[in-house]
């Protein structure tokens, strides 16, 4: 394993032996409603200065963890849906343990993708340990957007970061907090095929369809008459495996208390989250389910008025527990098998299959027995801090420490069954005894960081002086990874040295000089570190002579920033793209009689020994406004210019004779704004909130050195990152647009996807040469990410009882229907029919049935259709969507009632979560515009308590 080797400048940051904290400086930024505003957030304390939030230049939004609570969820990242300006949430799967939803900040800046950084308490973790955080233990979630926030990461900032603290304790009497909520979920929507008799009615017109267009029913009227009076085989698979609901519960104790000498935070918790498979919890069966055990301990200490320490335990486990058949292939499994190919058991309790449907999805989960996995997450921060006024007033050192490890255990207990249709078995399966597999944990990563800091704090009249400077060390270990080129034993190490200025002239001029030299062992020797600044400014005009007689203006900032950030991630899943790499590369004969053929090898790629981080560069301008003291306003509009995007340049000539390398080639512009507006007043006992946001972010590549496309019209270059490009569908043949013999007219464009008929997909002509192929592709659509992103929030209180709601939607994006094609082909792969195929194109005059005025669905085939299946204006569409993602009413006990029975406060609650959902993707085509296919996304019912005392 290649690590960074220690650089000369190191040498002289060594001599500090001790320890700091690496994060970016939080400022502030007005997100929504109950999140923290710019004239509430506290000061957060980060290796890099607490300034004051009406003194911070960056772009940073945040929230609390207490609004975050609102969203009953175990995955954390579910919470954050519209609470955070610059943040887009995308829900996924609903599993319990696998439901972690996609976040991108500012949008996408670089087609290689690339992850956002996560602190937690000032320490870089992985969304492994992120993502299952309890809310209770949060104190903020952060998200640092602009140069100046992200400068001191380095590497680490060209993405964004997430930037979460925990709760400390405070200096206080002893208190204990209980909250605890328990409720039920069930899918936001489900999209289920026809039934027996629609899907055998469709069935009929595809198979004549695909017969010369003769009528050829396969399923006479008797047959139908059975599935239309339920005689017959009608199976829903969907109710005979999922449950209509499950419950979901978790329950959290805090105490909190201190002294001027120790203070502390403990908190403890349980969260239990069931699927929705239909199986009993047992020695041989289980449901999908999660059980989770966390646990936190932070405390905070002085000594002698000089030592300021801080030791932080963070860990929890993790239960996981589902079928032994489960994920996706149960879940393509329930949207393809017919309803009419065999009952759930044959008459004698057997189980049924087929070689063409072989896999019963009662069965699956019933039969096969079941897998688990045991989680152990843990991390530990120790940190002190020493007031060196003796030396210079304002002057100190700061050292830390960070260990974080993660470990899974699996054991399964699993069986197979055999198929039978009545008695007579169709598979070669048989029944077998259960088997038990425990791997004792194999899979493991560790994340170690250690920092020192020196920091200085000082006022000069009107100016004022804060400056830290830093080293930073931190190695990641992957035991788990198989997926890196680099091997299953997967290293990473990387080093900054840090420093930030911040300076304030009477209290109304601001300036932020911050920057990092940073290094990763991810490059060659000698090309390892880069230099990243940032510079930031900020003017309180509201203190100004000129605008001090509008008395509506209560605050008014405005900020700019501009810097330097980098990005040292694999590319896709390689590293060290510097050194060589081979892989099998055909084969070749030996021997003199029959020749044996033994694998070739050869390189991978061409090694790039100048290959490094790719670079953003970035701007931001922003304003913050209070008005009439109760409407706070925040807008921002950033520019994000990346280069050096490590790229395969495609280039090169073919004489090069060797897989091209991958070189700092490829840029791309990533700009936007985010709008943040919220107003609070009150009217006697009435008291009321009202807020909105917006984040809008649209990229374009610059350059990419990609392949000579066919046509300019599909080239990746000038567009959008993920832009959909296919052909333009101009509608359906005609019987008219063949002759006699069943050919297309010569005067009709030529499809190159093999013989069409009436009824098929017609596309246009784009370049008028007489034939469809791929020089007439063109756009079709917008990416697949969502450019706007906004949120609604409505809430009011009155004589203890409080109602708040939050709506949030996604729009400027599309989605291909094919994606979901197990819902879309109808009889794809003996597969299965919806009610989109009942929009097909059909005519057989003598079974009165003519559908050519309003089709919008291509005739239907028993076979994949090359033609009409092509990416396409029929299958692309709008993915726009609003949710009302909150809605939670309460009531907090009077105080005259918790009095009699020594509890300080208690609140009840009802809530409810993805309660409504407004898009014409799930009206017109039953697909979730989030979650497509597989496990849906689920809304919930809660009730709620908490108290303390």
């Amino acid at each position: 394993m290649n690590k960074i080797k220690t650089h000369k400048l190191w040498g002289r940051v060594w001599s500090f032996v001790g320890f700091s904290v690496m994060a970016g400086t939080l400022s502030a930024q007005s997100p929504l409603p109950d999140s923290l505003q710019h004239n509430d957030i506290q000061p957060v304390e980060s290796h890099l200065l607490a300034i004051p939030p009406t003194e911070q230049v960056g772009a940073v939004s945040s929230v609390s963890g207490s609004e975050l609570y609102k969203t009953p969820t175990a995955n954390l990242s579910n919470t954050l849906y519209g609470l955070l300006p610059g943040l887009t949430v995308i829900q996924g799967s609903g599993e319990p343990g696998y439901d972690g939803a996609s976040l991108y900040i500012r949008g996408m800046g670089s087609y290689n993708g690339g992850s956002y950084a996560i602190f937690v308490d000032g320490f870089q973790t992985t969304w492994a340990y992120f993502q299952y955080l309890s809310a209770t233990e949060i104190e903020t979630v952060s998200v640092l957007k602009d140069a100046v926030s992200l400068a001191s990461l380095g590497m680490k900032g060209a993405n964004g970061a997430l930037w979460v603290t925990t709760k400390r304790g405070n200096q206080q009497k002893p208190t204990v907090r209980v909250q605890t909520r328990t409720g039920f979920q069930k899918p936001i929507h489900l999209n289920k095929p026809l039934d027996s008799y629609g899907y055998a009615t469709l069935y009929n017109e595809a198979y004549s369809n695909d017969n010369g267009r003769v009528w050829s029913p396969v399923y006479d009227a008797a047959d139908l008459q059975s599935y239309q009076n339920r005689s017959g085989i009608n199976v829903d698979w969907y109710d005979e495996v999922l449950r209509s609901q499950t419950p979901f519960t978790t329950t959290d104790v805090q105490f909190t208390g201190g002294n001027e000498i120790v203070r502390y935070f403990v908190t403890t918790g349980y969260m239990n989250s069931n699927g929705m498979y239909d199986v009993p919890n047992d020695d041989t069966h289980s449901n999908a389910r999660l059980q989770q055990f966390n646990l936190r301990a932070n405390v905070d200490f002085n000594a002698f008025d000089i030592v300021e320490g801080k030791i932080d335990m963070g860990g929890r486990t993790e239960d996981r527990r589902f079928p032994n058949y489960t994920g996706n292939d149960l879940w393509q499994n329930l949207a393809t098998y017919p309803n009419n190919i065999y009952p759930v058991k044959n008459p004698n309790g057997s189980w049924t299959g087929t070689l063409n449907y072989p896999d019963n999805p009662v069965a699956s989960i019933h039969a096969k027995g079941y897998n688990s996995t045991h989680d152990r997450t843990i991390q530990a921060n120790f940190a002190l801090k020493e007031k060196l006024d003796f030396i210079q007033k304002g002057l100190y050192l700061r050292q830390a420490i960070s260990f974080s490890t993660w470990s899974r255990g699996s054991y399964d207990v699993t069986r197979n069954y055999a198929r039978y249709i009545g008695t007579v078995r169709q598979t070669p399966d048989v029944d077998t005894d259960y088997s038990i597999d425990d791997d004792w944990g194999t899979n493991q990563w560790s994340y170690n960081h250690w920092l020192v800091e020196a920091g200085y704090e000082a006022s000069f009249g009107a100016n004022k002086l804060h400056a830290v400077v830093n080293f930073h060390q931190s190695t990641f270990k992957n035991d788990a990874n198989t997926n890196n080129i680099a091997g299953i034993n997967t290293e990473y190490a990387n080093q900054h040295l840090s420093a930030r200025v911040h300076y304030s002239h009477n209290d109304k001029y601001l300036a932020d000089l911050a920057l990092s030299y940073s290094g990763s062992d991810n490059y060659a020797p000698g090309n390892r570190f880069g230099f990243y600044p940032a510079i930031g400014l900020g003017w309180l005009l509201h203190k100004e002579d000129f605008l001090s007689e509008l008395t509506y203006i209560n605050f008014f900032k405005v900020r700019a920033s501009a810097g330097l950030s980098g990005y040292d991630g694999d590319v896709g899943s390689r590293r060290y793209l510097y050194q060589r790499y081979y892989s099998g590369l055909g084969s070749y004969p030996t021997g003199n009689g029959d020749p044996t053929w033994r694998q070739g090898q050869g390189e991978l790629y061409t090694p790039n020994r100048q290959i490094f981080a790719e670079k953003s560069l970035k701007y931001n301008l922003g304003i913050d406004l209070t008005l009439f003291r109760g409407l706070d306003i925040s807008i921002d509009a950033f520019m994000d210019k990346r280069s050096g995007i490590p790229t395969t340049d495609n280039s090169l000539s073919a004489v090069f004779g060797a897989t091209p390398p991958i070189g700092n080639i490829g840029k791309v512009d990533n700009k936007g704004g985010e709008l943040s507006v919220q107003y609070r007043g009150k009217s006697n006992e009435f008291g009321y909130r009202v807020g909105a946001m917006a984040s809008y972010a649209i990229n374009r590549i610059k350059h990419m050195a990609e392949v000579t496309p066919a046509t300019p019209n599909i080239a990746q270059t000038g567009r959008a990152i993920g832009t959909r490009f296919g052909y333009d569908a101009i509608g359906f043949y005609d019987v008219t647009d063949f002759d006699g013999a069943g050919q297309l007219l010569s005067s009709i464009a030529t499809p190159s996807f093999g013989a069409v008929q009436p009824g098929d997909v017609r596309y246009r002509d784009v370049n008028q040469d007489g034939l469809i192929d791929e020089r007439d592709m063109i756009k079709i659509g917008k990416p697949w990410l969502p450019s706007l992103t906004y949120a609604f929030t409505l809430g009011f209180d009155f004589k203890g009882f409080d109602l708040s709601i939050l709506a949030q939607g996604a729009g400027g994006h599309s989605i291909d229907l094919l994606e979901a094609s197990d819902q879309i082909l109808a009889f794809n792969n003996f597969g299965n029919a919806y009610d989109i195929a009942n929009k097909r194109w059909a005519y057989y005059p003598s079974e009165g049935i003519d559908t050519r005025n309003t089709a919008t669905y291509p005739r239907l085939s028993t076979v994949y259709n090359l033609n009409n299946y092509q990416s396409s204006s029929l299958w692309v569409k709008s993915a726009n969507f609003l949710r009302i993602r909150n809605i939670e009413l309460g009531y907090r006990l009077p105080a005259s009632l918790l009095d009699r029975i020594k509890i300080r406060d208690a609140r009840i609650y009802v809530s409810g979560v993805n309660l409504f959902t407004f898009s014409k993707l799930t009206d017109e085509y039953g697909l979730d515009p989030e979650t497509l296919t597989g496990y849906p996304g689920l809304k919930s019912y809660n009730v709620g308590l908490t108290f303390s005392f």
